[in-house]
């Protein structure tokens, strides 16, 4: 039985958990799997997925600051005018294995955060690690402290 994730195109319905997962796994495909690499698309305001794909390489472990302001205002910047009403899908692929790190944990907070403050909604945060892709909860961004 194949269980991997139908691939995700331009203009698809984005509707359930299985959907963004799909999106995640195709979004982690197309990034280097030897590079730290913060994957964006974006689903309209109907649910369809945008086609638009930002692959952010070489991105610290954890975000500073600096880092995470800069991020939520391309993200929100990219929102409003690709997917106004919409929302992102971000996908942090690493090289390592599949288990959530503090690093991951921070990215979380950090993104959730920044969605906060400039108003986008993130509609699924994934880590792209080893042969698989595995989402991140928001008691995942809770857990850093």
């Amino acid at each position: 039985m194949d269980t991997t994730p139908t691939r995700i195109r331009p203009g698809d319905l984005v509707l359930t958990d299985d959907d963004r997962l799909a999106l995640a796994s195709t979004l982690a495909a197309a990034a280097l799997p030897r590079s730290r690499t913060l994957c964006l698309s974006w689903i309209r305001s109907d649910d369809r997925a945008t086609g638009v794909l930002v692959p952010v390489r070489e991105v610290p472990k954890k975000p500073d600051v600096d880092d995470a302001r800069r991020f939520g205002m391309v993200i929100a910047s990219v929102t409003e005018q690709s997917a106004a009403g919409g929302s992102v899908v971000a996908v942090l692929c690493r090289p390592g294995d599949d288990t959530i790190t503090d690093a991951d944990r921070a990215w979380n907070a950090a993104l959730r955060e920044q969605a906060a403050t400039h108003g986008f909604r993130l509609h699924g945060l994934f880590v792209g690690s080893g042969s698989a892709v595995r989402p991140l909860a928001m008691d995942d961004a809770g857990s850093l402290a």
